[in-house]
């Protein structure tokens, strides 16, 4: 008997195996019809769209959401790669080893020659050169250093807070002679980044770079993000990232004041994948605390959470609390 449902078993998997490859295959031949009509890889509604499908139909064999949420996206992702097949004539050095540098260089490496260095060595010249290091002198340094080497590439920083380093490579790149673009990868070390998004930023120096670093990363799976300036830019993250981390950190500080660890059986489903995200910023807590420290609209930001708390309490203690969130978006949008 079990040997027989087993069989069974087998034989599905061999048609679910052939029907998926299939899926990719005609992935593929997606992919080159949006590379001929100049459309992104990326499609997010037809993501969610493929999504929405699979949860419903899984749904009525009893699956639970997360769990079709999760097959679905893997199909996605394979189907993503898939699509990833016309290599760019661009070369790219990654200055930098460590995990923003080392999941950049395996992404990139789908779509381009890319060598990634540590930041102590001398860089290669390239089309683009990337500095995968953190906002210090020392970055500022290596531009310096090696300026003659990087005329005429395009240097790229990928720094989560952009201002005042911003400036100063920017006048680099008016003194010695390369084109300057801004990054900020909003990942960090993950095993397969393809939907992640990337941030750009020009300057006075980009000129035709700016094209071909978006082509570049949306070729290589990225969702690409202009943004007009660096301050644009901070203000931003200093919602998008700060903010983000104080909450979690706070939550967790909560958390622990009552005894509950990040493991707790008490979590909710909701809590669940608030935990998750907590557990990957206590991981790389110093990243939090440098976002912090050099994003020059942290401390209003913060002040301005305590004062949304209070609102939040306040709406909630009245019964109003969709006229407060209705205020707040309101307020977010001006």
């Amino acid at each position: 008997m079990l040997s027989e449902l087993r069989r069974s078993i087998d034989n599905i998997d061999e048609e679910l195996i052939r029907l998926i490859g299939e899926r990719i295959r005609l992935a593929t031949e997606i992919g080159r019809v949006k590379r001929s009509l100049g459309l992104s890889i990326i499609d997010r509604d037809r993501e969610g769209e493929v999504i929405t499908r699979w949860v419903e139909g899984l749904g009525r064999f009893g699956v639970d959401v997360e769990t079709a949420i999760g097959i679905a996206q893997s199909i996605i992702r394979a189907s993503t790669r898939a699509q990833l097949v016309n290599r760019l004539n661009i070369g790219v050095t990654i200055i930098g080893s460590g995990r923003v540098g080392r999941t950049l260089a395996k992404a990139l490496s789908a779509v381009a020659d890319v060598v990634l260095q540590r930041h102590d060595e001398e860089p290669v010249p390239n089309d683009i050169v990337i500095l995968a290091t953190k906002p210090t002198e020392n970055s500022l340094n290596i531009l310096v250093k090696y300026s003659v080497r990087l005329r005429d590439s395009i240097v790229m920083d990928t720094f989560s807070v952009k201002t005042p380093m911003f400036r100063l490579i920017e006048d680099e790149s008016l003194r010695h002679g390369f084109h300057y673009v801004s990054a900020h990868p909003l990942f960090g070390e993950l095993d397969n980044p393809i939907g992640e998004t990337v941030v750009l930023i020009p300057s006075k120096t980009s000129g035709d770079g700016l094209g071909m670093v978006k082509n570049l990363f949306a070729g290589a799976g990225f969702n690409v993000v202009v943004l007009g300036s660096p301050e644009e830019h901070d203000r931003l993250m200093a919602y998008i990232q700060v903010a983000h981390h104080v909450l979690l950190l706070t939550l967790y500080m909560a958390l622990r004041r009552v005894g509950l660890s990040l493991d707790t059986p008490l979590a909710t489903h909701s809590l669940r994948y608030t935990l998750k995200a907590m557990e990957r910023v206590l991981e790389q807590v110093e990243v939090s605390s440098e976002l912090f420290r050099f994003n020059p609209y942290s401390r209003s930001v913060a002040e301005e959470l305590g004062d949304l708390l209070k609102e939040v309490i306040e709406g909630l203690g009245k019964g109003d609390i969709m006229g407060v969130l209705s205020h707040d978006n309101q307020g977010i949008q001006r």
